[in-house]
């Protein structure tokens, strides 16, 4: 009986949870901006499946650091590219669409909007429609802390398919009483 209950309980608030999910999780959602999440989960897929090698540059400071591999966690590789997107349901009217379509789009955030993403540039191919760049720039301030990152990233056309061939993240962190630490990050993706 005490079992049954328990198993009653945690169905109900697992139901709860679900029917309270907020909105800006749902990906059935109307997307007021182009979807560049979408084409960024794709091509991790594909990326996981083709395990390509990358030849990878890292620099920190005066600190740099090359490197090949094909072991590559591309969800985590290409993270910033999704936090990039702009399709959340309470972005909705924070970017004034300076372009929108057929084949580029550039999203500015409007005075007044405090959100990570200050803008976004996406370039697409004529036929498929999806990015071929993508360049967008991501701040985040506080009292503390201040960061800058600028992304850019390339497509190539092969198979009638487009694929990332060459990404970038550079940028800055400043903390509070210590020093600017500059950093860059460049991947060429050999498919």
């Amino acid at each position: 009986m005490h079992y049954r209950f328990l198993t009653i309980v945690a169905v109900a608030l697992l139901s709860l949870l679900v029917s309270c999910r907020p909105e800006e999780t749902r990906d059935d959602a109307p997307k007021a901006y182009y979807d560049l999440k979408g084409f960024i989960e794709n091509q991790i897929v594909y990326l996981n499946e083709k395990k390509p090698e990358v030849s990878k540059t890292a620099i920190l400071g005066s600190k740099r650091e090359t490197s090949k591999t094909r072991e590559v966690d591309w969800k985590k590789e290409l993270e910033l590219f999704v936090q990039a997107d702009i399709n959340k349901p309470s972005y909705r009217q924070s970017y004034e669409v300076l372009q929108n379509g057929p084949l580029s789009y550039e999203y500015r955030i409007k005075p007044g909007n405090d959100l990570p993403v200050s803008y976004l540039k996406i370039d697409t191919d004529s036929v498929l429609k999806q990015p071929l760049r993508v360049e967008a720039l991501i701040r985040a301030s506080n009292k503390v802390y201040n960061s800058e990152k600028k992304l850019l990233l390339n497509a190539v056309k092969r198979n009638n398919l487009l694929e990332i061939n060459t990404y970038d993240v550079t940028g800055y962190q400043k903390l509070i009483f210590v020093e600017k630490k500059v950093f860059g990050i460049h991947g060429e993706i050999g498919l």
